[in-house]
């Protein structure tokens, strides 16, 4: 069976963090595909090829328009040992959200909240959670049309992880607590990621308000840049969406995605009016 990465060139680097990301194009039909490269001799090599397995199953059903689509997984091997294993992803030409927000207004930010909201929305359908939304795993277009990226961590509702996973900054309490997801996870990871982009600074969570005890030292994981002024500069309407997203309690927080977008909605019109 023919697979798409044996007719591939790179086109050039995209970034590193555990996995190289390169460009690469296939020579028949000149596709552009994001491969991502992981060598068996890391050491995490075991967490690194279940995430990657992970976000191609996730990916490979994507099909709304918000969310991106995996192509290819494989694992090459020599004399029956894995050496490397790689994941084609579609090409998604961006930046991430907080970058695209600095030149923005905030009628356009909660637009591309809104979109992201929609994708979240169809994969809870799908009976799964992100469970790493963060602004950096929000590609946007030079025209605001945002992708999300990144489902190595996605799980399927009601999952009880063995450990915690996340982000500080954008890490939900039910997952500091091991308790099982949902869709209200995601919730406040997209109101934390909105109090960054809008307020400059991370909302509390419970690995960033407190310290935390890492290695057996005790840290504090903050941030302090500054977009705007603060609280002031920001429609009420939009402060108080950003605050229930964020309520600890999940019963307190809205319910589903549909109402999340039902309030950007709601935000969008009156920044309309009032402009």
């Amino acid at each position: 069976m023919s697979r798409i990465a044996d007719d591939l060139v790179t086109v050039r680097e995209l970034g590193k963090a555990n996995a190289r990301v390169t460009l690469v194009r296939h020579l028949a039909t000149n596709q552009l595909y994001c491969k991502k490269s992981i060598v068996a001799d890391a050491d995490n090599w075991e967490s690194q090829l279940r995430q990657m397995r992970n976000e191609f199953d996730v990916g490979r059903l994507n099909a709304h328009r918000a969310l991106r689509k995996s192509v290819e997984f494989g694992v090459n091997r020599k004399l029956l040992r894995a050496t490397d294993a790689y994941l084609l992803l579609d090409y998604v030409e961006g930046v991430p959200f907080g970058q695209w927000a600095e030149s923005n207004s905030v009628a356009n930010i909660l637009k591309v909240c809104w979109h992201v909201a929609a994708g979240l929305g169809d994969l809870h359908a799908r009976g799964l959670v992100h469970a790493d939304l963060k602004p950096q795993n929000v590609l946007c277009a030079a025209n605001g049309r945002p992708t999300l990226i990144d489902f190595g961590q996605s799980c399927p509702m009601m999952h009880v992880k063995e450990r915690i996973q996340g982000t500080a900054d954008f890490i939900a309490p039910e997952q500091v607590n091991r308790e099982p997801l949902d869709g209200r996870t995601d919730v406040f990871a997209l109101g934390a990621s909105l109090h960054l982009i809008l307020l400059g600074r991370p909302a509390q969570t419970e690995l960033n308000d407190s310290s935390v005890r890492r290695d057996g030292k005790i840290t504090l994981d903050r941030r302090t840049t500054r977009r705007l002024d603060g609280e002031a500069a920001v429609d009420p309407a939009v402060i108080k969406l950003i605050e229930d997203c964020l309520a600890p309690e999940r019963r307190n927080r809205p319910t589903n995605m549909q109402q999340v977008k039902d309030r950007f909605e709601l935000c969008f019109v009156r920044l309309s009016r009032s402009a």
